[in-house]
Parts: structure tokens; C-alpha cells; sequence
């Protein structure tokens, strides 16, 4: 003991301990109050990310070799919850189309209320809004269903809503669009659907078309005249084919003439409905010179758009589609939030290809069912895929569920598509590709027998298998064939067939 200390006494123990004991008790006061501070700044962490995968654009896990995302589990699964979405599309009675010659011209699509009660769907896109601009014209075109008449409403320039009895069976909608509501289904518009209807949208159009769908489709107030009475949609959906100067020809060099009218569309539906739901549909073909979608690229892409879902249309395309140049992975580079796969019901719904058997689903399923942008499937439409041409709704949710609904196919191929259409055809020198080049007139993509005769192969005659259609159109669409370039897809994949003999496309 040094010689200068001395034992403390008892007032000196007090004191000490009292103060040991207020030390301790600040230091506990500081790490409660530390602790609290970081717990708020994880939270508000936290619920900045959550927020942000709320966006346009949320952030995903990076993609494994196989182009699977190495987690399960999606940031953002879209507004369907948990669950991988069956969309089904309402309106059109694709089954009466012709190409089905059981059901040519038949009434086949159940109401709403069948469609939200068979538990397959969560989300009916009504299809479709086909014409619209020069605001504020707009038409609807939903028809085809086996217990009641049409939706058929048309407004012109000067806004004066159709007659009464036109009005009525849209408004007669209203009641099964919010039975679908309480069943927890989505109910959204689609606009547009081909790319021979009449639409487009002129300068400024964008902010007038978002309050005129505010008003008359979702919540607002300002129009007492509603196509739908006081059902309130969930959504609004742009399936744009084109993309021109109004009243004038599509060429390439117009491509972006009204993509910022689509984006403005859009800024302004979210400012006034901050809870709409809005989905694109672009082709899967990507075109040559920018990579991108030649109609909605730029829309896709805005930073300034909160975009919910990207439906990507796997079908009517053949250069894009299973089994050769399913392009899943390049799309998940063009939008990082989730991606809807668009398929047809049955054959006859894309004369053009793209339905996948059993087996073929199953491949395609396997290839992205665990990754995390990918947010299900969708139909067109849900007459060809119901009862009594098919069950194939039923089939897609099964697999969305994670049922085996087929032994499963070679997974999807880097052929090109378009080797596949010279490989199912026959050879390219003859009928009915003997114009493939850059002249041709043909047409590959939806909706086109408006102005074209109907095939000339595929119905089991010649050198095309049966269910497998090319159209030679001689005097309609080539500005659509030019405009994405797909004479020179299948310029390649001939030359590609060519240099690669050992390569054999599959037939029939």
C-alpha cells in the first residue's frame, strides 16, 4: 500500500457507490437510447426499401448461370400479393375466331362472374379499349359472352356519350366487375390490343386521356357518365402495337413520335390514383438497332414511371418464342420489376405460334419458376382456354402453383426463331416463303387477318404442318413487316439453317 493513502471511511464507500450507481445507470440510458436510434434507422431503412420495390423499377437478386435468380423469394411480386398471377383476358372470344371450325362464330365466353368464381385468375384484363386519340374519342370493344350482349361503347371528338341501349350492357358490367373485386381479382382496361385498330395519341393527349380515364374508369368524380356505372377498376393497361404519328405512315424512322405521351400518360394516371394498377404489354421481339421494344422502349425504361407489371407477349411472335430464342432473361434487363408471361389459350389464338402444350409449359416453367421477377402467366383468352374447348387455365395455374403438369421439353434453345419457321414450312425457295426477303409483304404478328386473307399453309396442305400458319399477305402490312425487321430475323435463320445442316428444327 502506498504510503500517502489511507483507508476511506464509511461516508466515502456511500459516496462511491452512489456514484458508481448514477454512472451505471447513464451508461444504460445511452445504449437504450443508441439502441433505439439504430432500431429507427433500420426501420427506416427497411421501409425505404420496401417502398422502393414498390416502384417502377425494384431492385432483384442477380441471376445465376441458369438465369434464375439465386433467391425465391421476389422483392416486389406485384399486386397480387404472394401468389403467381393467372391473367385472363375478357372480351374478344378468341375461340369464335374462325380457326376452330367447331366453334366458328359461337358465343363462348362466360360472364365475369364465372371467370372471378373458377378461383384460376388473379387479374381479368377487359380487352379491349381499340381506339382512342384525338381526345376525347374512345371506343370498347367486349363481346363474345354466352348470356348477355356486348360491351360495344363509342364516344367521338365531340364527347357525346353513345345511346342508352348501347350504354346498358357496359353498365350491366358494373355489378360482376365488383363481385371479381370482392373475390380479391384485379379488374383491369386494356388499351389498344393489335396494331391495325385506330389509335394513337396526339401531343398533350397524355395528361387529357389520364383524367378522362380517371373520371370515367377509376375514382374520379368528373364525368357522370361511366361506362361501367360506379364500378371503380383497378387498373389501366397499354398493349401498344405501333407506334406512328397520328394519321400518318409507320415507318421506322417515327418510332418515337408518341412514346412521351405514353409516359406522361401514365406520371398523370399515378398523381391522380396513386394506387392504380398500370401493366405494358410489348412484343417479346427486341428489335436490331437499339435493342429495345420498337413500340413502348422508351416508356419501359422511363425513371420517371411507376410501372406495376411488364407483360411480355410470347405469342404471334415467332422469333421470340419457346423453343428457340425465349428471351426471359434479356427482358429481365430491360425492367427489373415483374414480368407476366403472355401466352394464347390454344393454337387458334396465335395462329402464329407461341402455345405451349403441357410438356412445353412445363420446360418454361422449370427454366424461371424460381426467379424472382418472374410474377406468372397470362391468357388469351380465357374462352379458349375454359371449358369446352380446353382446360388450359387450369393447366397454367397448376403450374403457377408448382404442380407438374407435364414430363417437361428441352429447355429453350438460342436458335433463333425464325429458323424454326423455315424448318416447320419447308423449304424457303418455295411456297409459302418464296417472297421471305426484303420486299415481302408477309406478316407475323397479332391481329392480322383485318385486311389479309387467311392462310394459305397450315391447314394440313403443302409444306406446312398442320397448326402451323404462314401468311403471304400480297398487299397489306409491309410497312408492320418493315418496321421490325423481322424479314432480316429470317433472313438469318435461313442462312443460319444453311451453314448448319446438323441443326433440325422440330415439326408439327
Amino acid at each position: 500500500m502506498n504510503a500517502n493513502s489511507h483507508a476511506p471511511s464509511r461516508d466515502e464507500n456511500q459516496g462511491a457507490k452512489r456514484r458508481s450507481l448514477v454512472v451505471t445507470i447513464a451508461i444504460f440510458v445511452l445504449v437504450a437510447i443508441a439502441a433505439t436510434a439504430t432500431g429507427i434507422l433500420v426501420v427506416k431503412k427497411n421501409n425505404d426499401a420496401a417502398a422502393n420495390s414498390n416502384s417502377a423499377n425494384p431492385t432483384t437478386s442477380p441471376g445465376s448461370k441458369n438465369g434464375t435468380n439465386s433467391t425465391t423469394t421476389p422483392i416486389y411480386n406485384g399486386p397480387w400479393g404472394n401468389k403467381k398471377a393467372l391473367i385472363g383476358y375478357w372480351g374478344q372470344n378468341a375461340i369464335g375466331n374462325g380457326y376452330t371450325p367447331e366453334f366458328k362464330g359461337q358465343l363462348l365466353t362466360k360472364n365475369l362472374t364465372w371467370q372471378c368464381d373458377s378461383g384460376l385468375y388473379q387479374q381479368i384484363n377487359l380487352a379491349f379499349m381499340p381506339e382512342f386519340g384525338s381526345f376525347p374519342r374512345f371506343s370498347l370493344s367486349l363481346g363474345g359472352v354466352d348470356s348477355s350482349s356486348g360491351c360495344y361503347w363509342s364516344q367521338g371528338t365531340d364527347g357525346v356519350a353513345p345511346a342508352a341501349d348501347v350504354q346498358a350492357p357496359c353498365i350491366a358490367l358494373a355489378s360482376q366487375i365488383k363481385h371479381c373485386q370482392s373475390k380479391n381479382v384485379k379488374i383491369v382496361l386494356s388499351m389498344a390490343g393489335d396494331h391495325l385498330s385506330d389509335y394513337y395519341l396526339h401531343v398533350g393527349e397524355g395528361k387529357l386521356y389520364a383524367q378522362l380515364l380517371f373520371d370515367k374508369f377509376l375514382q374520379g368524380k368528373g364525368d357522370p357518365v361511366r361506362p361501367f356505372g360506379d364500378a371503380v377498376l383497378d387498373g389501366i393497361e397499354l398493349d401498344i402495337e405501333k407506334n406512328y404519328q397520328a394519321g400518318g405512315a409507320s415507318v421506322e424512322g417515327a418510332k418515337n413520335d408518341w412514346q412521351p405521351e405514353m409516359i406522361q400518360l401514365f406520371i398523370e394516371l399515378k398523381k391522380l390514383s396513386p394506387k392504380v394498377i398500370l401493366g405494358v404489354v410489348p412484343q417479346c421481339y427486341l428489335n436490331h438497332w437499339d435493342y429495345t421494344d420498337y413500340n413502348m422502349g422508351r416508356l419501359i425504361a422511363s425513371q420517371n414511371v411507376k410501372i406495376d407489371y411488364v407483360l411480355i407477349q410470347y405469342y404471334n411472335n415467332p422469333v421470340c418464342s419457346y423453343p428457340f430464342g425465349f428471351n426471359f432473361n434479356d427482358w429481365k434487363l430491360k425492367f427489373k420489376g415483374p414480368l407476366i408471361v403472355g401466352l394464347p389459350g390454344d393454337p387458334s389464338s396465335a395462329v402464329y405460334g407461341g402455345f405451349l402444350p403441357p410438356n412445353d409449359l412445363q420446360a418454361v416453367t422449370d427454366s424461371i419458376f424460381s426467379d424472382a421477377q418472374f410474377s406468372g402467366y397470362s391468357v388469351y383468352d380465357v374462352s379458349s382456354s375454359n371449358p369446352p374447348l380446353s382446360a388450359y387455365s387450369q393447366t397454367l395455374r397448376d403450374a403457377l402453383d408448382g404442380k407438374k403438369v407435364g414430363n417437361g421439353s428441352p429447355a429453350p434453345g438460342l436458335i433463333p426463331r425464325g429458323a424454326e419457321i423455315v424448318g416447320r414450312c419447308g423449304n424457303p425457295t418455295k411456297p409459302p416463303l418464296a417472297s421471305i426477303g426484303p420486299d415481302t409483304d408477309a406478316d407475323f404478328f397479332a391481329n392480322a387477318y383485318t385486311n389479309c386473307e387467311a392462310p394459305s399453309c397450315g391447314d394440313g396442305v403443302g409444306t406446312c404442318p398442320k397448326g402451323w400458319n404462314c401468311i403471304l399477305c400480297t398487299s397489306c402490312d409491309k410497312a408492320y413487316w418493315r418496321s421490325t425487321s423481322m424479314e432480316q430475323d429470317v433472313a438469318n435463320s435461313t442462312a443460319y439453317l444453311k451453314a448448319h445442316p446438323e441443326v433440325t428444327p422440330p415439326v408439327g
